[in-house]
């Protein structure tokens, strides 16, 4: 992945539960814009003749768009290995393969996250010293960080593979620290460990041993274990844990927010006090909707692997599709892979 040129972004234009058309228009949108000193192509890959279709009715620069055919697509329920194995001609194999076969600088999907990430790790390699690749994914927080005043914490893994030992979870600290100097600009995050309890040695072995490690090296900035409860008041900018919990924890993350806005709406129709404090507080409301909607920061990369991949939500829609294009160009722009695995060694 080279620093000058043009980049490319292959994109699973089959995945996701508004596919293809959410997707192209995405594309289409993208193709549009001015990307300054190193142009944009996008490589749509999926059934030609839907793709043909859907552009048709779309505004796009189709000079910045090719079409690769894939015959297949692994439907969000099928299982990883199997969906593989029977279906090496589905978009979202073929197109990791464009990245594989350097026709392609990353990789966007809104598909199977399962086949997605197993796809991905079998494609491309892991970064020299990590052991596990790691899904991240982030998460609006009070709090504002780095330069650029980002509102989002970093948390992982949330589901690239269930468990993790310590040495995992250690990896995972030292990629999430490099995500967050790298991309959010923050010079120095705070990293904290998710458990069951503050004390360092309350938790389950992995945990205990991540800590003991954590808390030892020279250059992390640590900040300890945190608990469930803590993890919207911001006060990490890197939460680490294994897959399941952290699933667990940004799905949970996720529904807070439709949980509070379907309280809004019930309280509004209850009683008339009710509804003229809830026409006061709408700003704040709109806000909170803003940061929590997952379609603001459209896709969460998989830490680990050689090249940029950015898996997104399954129900992503034009807006979400559009900011993971974003993303996955700004992190080839700052060549992730190559910065993280530079990070690694230097803070190892």
């Amino acid at each position: 992945m080279g620093t000058e040129g043009p980049i490319t972004i292959a994109v699973d234009a089959m995945g996701g539960y508004h596919a293809p058309d959410e997707v192209v228009g995405a594309v289409a949108d993208a193709s549009l814009r001015n990307d300054g000193d190193r142009p944009v192509f996008f490589a749509l890959v999926g059934d030609e003749i839907a793709l043909t279709e859907a552009l048709f009715e779309l505004k796009h620069n189709s000079e910045r768009i090719q079409l690769h055919h894939a015959p297949t697509v692994v439907g969000m329920s099928e299982r990883p290995q199997r969906a593989i194995e029977d279906r090496p001609d589905s978009s979202i194999l073929q197109a990791c393969r464009l990245v594989k076969t350097d026709e392609a600088d990353a990789v966007i999907t809104a598909g199977n996250p399962g086949v997605a990430v197993l796809a991905s790790l079998r494609q491309f390699e892991l970064i020299s010293g990590v052991q596990r690749a790691a899904l991240a994914s982030v998460y609006p927080t009070p709090r504002v960080r780095g330069e650029t005043d980002d509102p989002f914490s970093l948390i992982l893994d949330v589901g690239a593979s269930l468990r993790a030992d310590a040495d995992h979870l250690m990896t995972f600290a030292l990629m999430g620290a490099a995500y967050a100097r790298i991309v959010s600009r923050n010079k120095n995050p705070k990293v904290a460990l998710l458990s069951n309890s503050r004390e360092s040695t309350v938790g389950p072995p992995e945990v205990v041993g991540a800590y003991e490690r954590l808390s030892r090296h020279e250059t992390l900035n640590f900040y300890g274990n945190i608990e469930g409860h803590e993890i919207p008041r911001g006060l990490a900018d890197v939460v680490v844990c294994e897959g399941f919990a952290g699933d667990i924890a940004i799905k949970i993350l996720e529904g807070l927010s439709e949980a509070a806005f379907d309280l809004a709406r019930s309280a509004y129709h209850s009683k008339v006090a009710w509804r003229m404090g809830l026409k006061l507080l709408s700003g704040g409301l709109k806000q909170l909707k803003q940061l929590t909607d997952f379609e603001e920061y459209g896709g969460a990369p998989l830490l680990g692997v050689d090249e940029v991949v950015i898996l997104c939500h399954p129900r992503s829609g034009r807006k979400a599709i559009g900011n993971a294009l974003k993303l996955a160009i700004k992190n080839v722009r700052a060549q992730l892979p190559e910065a993280i695995s530079e990070d690694l060694g230097k803070y190892a």
